[in-house]
């Protein structure tokens, strides 16, 4: 993609902030890390060595690595993460409402009405008033979102092979496996769980 992705706030495709994303090396190496003995202290970078023996530790910092990457891929095609996943929500599902984005992405009504703001602006979305409910807005993609999010969509799917070039065919299905558990694990009874505020929306 090029300019067309033109109207959303971050950084501009091309722009020096882009590039240094974009070029972000890949942290780490090598296969599963266990323990100490397994891990390469240094490519993990200054850290309490006792931590690496947490896989929730691993996870974390892994998570965020994968997570930059990502933000770097998107920020050559003029999106923020936020952005990409309104979109990726929006080709699930033909149309949403606002409260129904905000639900799925756990994110406030307030961030969810800027990045859906920033899409409408850029003519990915459009917005429209429920007939039955005048307070609900409705959510939908526009032939020029729905190529954008197939592009960064591929884009984006590239860097998970990168963050995943360690690992052969059959580690990832375990390793996808496995995360689809915990994640299961982590979220069940969320719903009773949640917090009344959702945290603002992050930077990336």
């Amino acid at each position: 993609m090029s300019d067309q992705f033109h109207g959303l706030r971050t950084a501009a495709p091309g722009s020096p902030s882009a590039r240094r994303a974009a070029r972000t090396p890949l942290p780490g190496g090598g296969g599963p890390v266990l323990g100490p003995v397994d891990t390469d202290v240094d490519a993990l970078g200054p850290t309490a060595p006792g931590l690496l023996v947490l896989s929730s530790f691993l996870m974390a910092r892994t998570g965020r690595s994968a997570r930059r990457l990502l933000a770097g891929r998107a920020a050559c095609h003029g999106f923020k993460l936020w952005h990409v996943m309104v979109l990726c929500a929006l080709q699930d599902v033909p149309s949403l409402f606002k409260a129904e984005l905000a639900e799925r992405l756990e994110l406030t009504s307030s961030d969810v009405a800027r990045v859906v703001d920033d899409l409408v602006a850029a003519g990915y979305v459009t917005c429209g008033r429920a007939e039955e409910d005048r307070r609900r807005v409705m959510v939908r993609l526009t032939p020029s979102g729905r190529e954008a999010a197939a592009l960064v969509n591929s884009d984006l799917s590239a860097v998970e092979d990168d963050v995943l070039a360690p690992l052969s065919v059959a580690d990832r299905r375990r390793l996808a496996h496995m995360l689809t558990r915990l994640f299961a694990h982590l979220n069940d009874g969320r719903d009773t769980a949640r917090p009344t505020r959702r945290p603002s929306l992050p930077g990336a």
